[in-house]
């Protein structure tokens, strides 16, 4: 680390030795043969020098080589004591590299192990992410279906029941016109009454919904009266064209109410249906939001 660096570099002591370093002539310190090199060399020179009237050479050569020993080992004493520094420092620092370097291995699986977290964290996400698009958008489509078939179906029940009203009016009106038509009368106002009768039969038949679904019986039965009114003759089947309107116009009543009703029953079933639909999507979208946000960081 650096901080480890930093704590290697620097003059040494017990716990920071002095490490060797170049002279300012760029050699390095001589080392203890060199040193007893130059001793000897010194040495010589002395034995040449003035102190050589000092006494007998041999004494001057002991003397000189007892100097020599005491200062080597002087220099052997302190050579030992940088290189025991030295050698402190070296292990410290061993040590404390050693240390660092587990350090960071112990470091390097935690953050494998947390990075092989994350990427299964981010997969699992990326697939709820998805399937909650996939359910958004079959949701949407839903409503969508919901709301087209909702509209066709208003569209049908709206006509249908345009169609009934138009019919029950008209039978109302012929049912009123026959009643009176078949009241005793004279001359132009007979006359008037049947033409008013066989207008309003005509009005009923042509008012009728396709789903009427009238018998055969019943189509003879208002073909013969209408044929007879046209030609102006006495039609016996009156009251009986007369109690057929009046179930036809009964059964349309009810058929109307009925349709009315089934007509409120889907439109609530739809509202509900697409209130569950709503809050599934309010819900589903929140929930990817939050999905979105959470693979983000």
């Amino acid at each position: 680390s650096r901080q480890a660096r930093t704590q290697g570099d620097g003059p040494p002591s017990c716990s920071q030795p002095i490490l060797p370093r170049h002279t300012a002539s760029g050699a390095q310190l001589l080392s203890p043969a060199m040193k007893l090199a130059a001793r000897a060399a010194c040495l010589f020179a002395a034995l040449a020098g003035p102190a050589a009237a000092v006494g007998t050479p041999v004494e001057r050569v002991v003397n000189l080589l007892k100097d020599l020993k005491e200062k080597l080992e002087v220099d052997e004493k302190t050579e030992q004591k940088v290189y025991d520094k030295y050698a402190c420092w070296c292990e410290k620092t061993t040590a404390r590299k050693a240390e660092a370097i587990t350090e960071a291995q112990e470091a390097m699986r935690a953050y494998g192990q947390t990075i092989l977290s994350l990427k299964g964290k981010v997969a699992t996400l990326s697939a709820e992410i998805e399937e909650l698009t996939q359910g958004i958008k079959e949701n949407k489509a839903a409503q969508e279906a919901a709301t087209s078939l909702r509209e066709k179906q208003n569209a049908a029940y709206t006509a249908e029941t345009t169609e009934m009203k138009q019919a029950l009016a008209a039978l109302e009106q012929a049912v009123t016109v026959l009643v009176a038509a078949t009241k005793p009368k004279q001359g132009a106002a007979l006359l008037q009454a049947k033409t008013q009768a066989t207008a309003a039969l005509k009005s009923v038949i042509a008012s009728l919904p396709a789903t009427a679904g009238l018998s055969a019986d019943k189509v003879a039965q208002l073909s013969a009266f209408l044929q007879q009114a046209s030609q102006g003759k006495y039609t016996p089947q009156s009251a009986t064209v007369q109690g057929m309107l009046a179930d036809m116009y009964d059964t349309f009543a009810s058929d109307l109410e009925s349709s009315t009703r089934d007509e409120a029953a889907a439109n609530t079933k739809f509202e509900d249906f697409m209130a569950v639909k709503a809050m599934e999507l309010k819900l589903m979208e929140e929930d990817k939001a939050k999905k979105e946000d959470e693979k983000a960081e």
